[in-house]
Parts: C-alpha cells; structure tokens; sequence
C-alpha cells in the first residue's frame, strides 16, 4: 500500500471526488521499477545487454513510456490506498485523471466514484397487506377444457360456403388500379377465417364464397404491412377457394381424458384442470401478496439512485436479452432491425424497470442489514448445486463454477433476497395461508418482486404440498 493524502469531496448522486497527492519518493521508486521492466528490451550498439548507462537507455525508451508504465505501476496501489485512507467502497470503475506525474514532484490526481447512496428507510414492521385467496369455479374450468378441447379439434372438408372459423386452401392475387402485383401472388395458401388475424375487411369478404369461386375483395392494407410500399394502400385482394374445411371439436368425454393423457374419465380430467387452475391461482395471489408488500417497503424509503447502479441493470437485462436471442439463433443487430429500433431506444425502453429493481434491491438490503439477515455457505452451496443440476441435466456441463466466486456471490445475494422477502411477508401477513403456497422460484428479483430461490424454495415448496 503507498501512504498518500485524501481529500474528499461530495456530489450528487452519491459520487465522491477523491483528491489524492502521492509523495515524490513513491513517484521516484515507480519511474525505476518501470524502468527496471523496459530496459532489458533495449538494445544498444556496442553494449552488453543491460550494461548501456541509464541516461542512453532512458533516452531510447522515451520519457512517454517510461512515464505511462510508472503510471500503470503505481495508480492501482495509490488508487486503492486512498480508498482505504477515505473508508469508501466503491461499485462501479473510477473515472481517473491525473494531474500531475513528474521526476521529483510529488503525484497529484483524482478518482471519482459512486458510492452505494445513502438510504432513508422509515419503520417497515407495521406494514400490513392481506393475503388474497382465489378460488377456481367452474366457469374457469370449463373455459379452460374448452382450449384444450380445441387444441384437439380435427379439420373435415366440406361442400358448403364459407363460414367463419373455417380452414382455406386458395390462390391469391393482390390487385391495384386494375392490375395484378407480380410477386404479390401465392397458390395453395393456408388460411384461416378469422377476423382477429387476417387484415381487416378480408375474413368478412370471404363469408359465403363457394368452392372454385373467385372473388375481389377490396379493402386497406395496414400501415405496418410488411411491403412498405403497400402499406396503407387500397387494393383488391383476388382470391379463388379451392377446398374448405371446417374444425369439429371433440366431445367432452372420457376418450377426450384419454386422448390428452390425463386421467381415465372425463371427471379425473376435470378434476386434474381443476387443480393445476388452483395451483396457478395460489401462485399468483402469492406474488401480487409479495408485490404489495415491496410496494409498501418501497413508499418508506427515500433513496437517490446512484447512475452507476441503473446503467449495470440496463446493461444486464441487454445482455440477457442478446443471450436469449442468441439460444434462438438470432443476433442482436437482426433482432434491432426487425423490431425497427436502435439499442439506445431499447436501453431507454429498459430504464423504468432497471431503476425500480435496483431500488428494491436498495431497501431489501438495507433490511436485511438491519435484521441480521444471513445466508450460508451451506444455502449456498445447496443453491448453486442445484441451479448447475439442472443445467447438466439438458447437456450443459458446469462443474468448474460451482466454486467460482462470481457464481456464489450471485446466488447468495438472490438467496438474501428471498429470504429478506420472506421475512417481510411474515411481518406484513403473520398468519400461516393453508391454502396458498409459495411462488414457482425465478432466477433473479425483478421489478414486481420475483425473486432466485433455488433449491430452497423448491423443498419448501414440495414440502407444503
């Protein structure tokens, strides 16, 4: 560590100028040290290597390199040293300017950092939300039978007009001040008859068109049709049917249960939507509970958030979305062209959310701080095993970052998240639920409150079912 002099100077948005000066002495060791790593790459006519004076090698070096490695040897040292003579502990990288780095002169320069913001966080044990408790009836079971009876359904030809709802195969021309658009044509289209999915005026036109028949329906083409030169044009879509098919749905009967593989009978099926509804409801009364909770812990805590923590989250949820894109095979520059933004747009698209997690985050820790909240290695460990398990179960092998430090630390905040929230729920709602169970585990805490649990919540969870 060096001995330097701090001064220390506050600003807005928790960051600290720190004005260091490091003495003449130190500067000098660091010049010959960086001239002690130099020299040996020096060659010089008529001398041995390492045998040419200082003067003729320094020279050869250049005063500007010398300097720059003295530079990098000594700033990292003075840096740290002066971060321990002001007790702060940064989160995020200085931004360093150096003032003055001469022979003979002392150091001068200066770091600014942010630092983690001071927190005002009012009494947050008489925070009180009531639990909600949704009960499944059977209007909700019997419009969930019906998608799963659909997604069963069969199509059959038919001889009769068209209705709607009903499966097409046609030619199709797209028409415009009397002529026919060439590459706007396509044989043997699949279509559906469906108002909510086709452009606006064609399901309706093609109502009653028979078999063989053609018709021109008129009609707008939409401002967000993907031939820019169309959209928002009036033309006439020509289109010939050439079969029709209508989908016939499955009776709602044993061999229904049967055929989707859950249960024997109509009433085991039943009873087996029933209850995943039921779960899913729990699950959800749970996290809105959870949510009205950090609300209140939220509307307590007076807080400026440090910049540096808001651009890390929006840079985090970028850098997830490009992850997930890039398991689907898209790259993030396709995916900004064809969702027609730029990465600042989506950035700023991010920021809401980015702030009101890292405020969550803020006060979750704060109370975690305040009531001794811990996790240990032992959760940990449990955490990461698992998380990793199921990883190398679908052919990913990690073995190598089950001890790496980033990894651990990742899941013990999480687990101190989950935790810390957990310790709220209690005091917002002491009563035990009997009914509801606790959320599906997510991997990280988000803006409503959703939280990394790992293999915890897991047994938790098995554990009240």
């Amino acid at each position: 560590m060096a001995a330097v002099k701090v001064d220390t100077e506050r600003k807005p948005g928790s960051q600290v100028v720190l004005s260091v000066e490091v003495d003449a002495d130190q500067v000098s060791k660091s010049i010959d040290q960086a001239y002690s790593r130099l020299a040996p790459r020096v060659r010089i006519a008529g001398f041995r290597p390492g045998k040419a004076p200082r003067p003729m090698v320094e020279r050869e070096i250049g005063w500007p390199a010398l300097r720059q490695e003295a530079l990098d040897l000594i700033l990292p040292t003075a840096y740290n040293s002066a971060l321990d003579e002001a007790a702060l502990d940064p989160i995020d990288v200085p931004r360093v300017e150096v003032q003055q780095f001469e022979r003979g002169q002392p150091m001068r320069f200066t770091a600014t950092v942010s630092i983690k913001p001071e927190i005002t966080l009012k009494d947050y044990k008489d925070i009180s939300v009531p639990r909600p408790h949704s009960e499944i009836g059977d209007k909700e079971v019997d419009e969930a039978l019906e998608r799963l009876r659909s997604r069963f359904a069969e199509l059959h030809a038919v001889e009769r007009p068209v209705q709607a709802g009903d499966f097409l195969t046609v030619d199709t021309h797209i028409v415009k001040s009397g002529a026919v658009l060439i590459g706007e044509s396509e044989t043997d289209a699949q279509l559906e008859v469906d108002k909510e999915r086709l452009i606006t005026g064609l399901a309706a036109g093609l109502i009653g068109q028979a078999v063989g028949e053609t018709r021109d329906i008129a009609l707008t083409l939409p401002a967000d049709y993907p031939k820019k030169d169309l959209a928002g044009q009036n033309v006439a879509f020509r289109i010939t049917v050439k079969s029709i098919k209508e989908r016939r749905l499955p009776a709602l009967d044993d061999e229904l249960a049967k055929q989707v593989g859950r249960g024997q009978t109509f009433a085991e099926l039943r009873q087996e939507v029933h209850d995943e509804l039921q779960e899913a409801a729990h699950v959800a009364d749970e996290q809105r509970f959870e949510n009205d909770v950090l609300k209140a812990l939220d509307e307590r805590m007076e807080v400026e958030v440090p910049e540096a923590l808001i651009e890390r989250e929006v840079t985090r949820r970028i850098r997830e979305l490009e992850t997930r894109l890039q398991e689907q095979g898209v790259k993030m520059d396709r995916y900004l062209q064809y969702t027609n933004t730029s990465l600042d747009v989506l950035k700023a698209e991010q920021r809401p959310q980015a702030v009101q997690k890292v405020r969550l985050e803020l006060a979750l820790e704060t109370v975690a701080e305040r009531e001794g909240l811990t996790v240990s290695d032992a959760e940990v460990d449990e955490a990461v095993s698992n998380a990793l398990a199921e990883e190398d179960h679908v052919g990913h092998r990690h073995g190598d970052l089950r001890t790496a430090d980033p990894v651990r630390a990742y899941f013990r905040h999480q687990l101190l998240m989950r935790k810390t929230i957990d310790y709220l729920s209690s005091v917002a709602a002491p009563e035990a639920s009997a009914t509801i169970e606790p959320p599906s585990e997510a991997k990280e805490l988000e803006s409503a409150g959703k939280a990394a649990s790992g293999g915890e919540r897991r047994a938790r969870q098995k554990k009240g079912q």
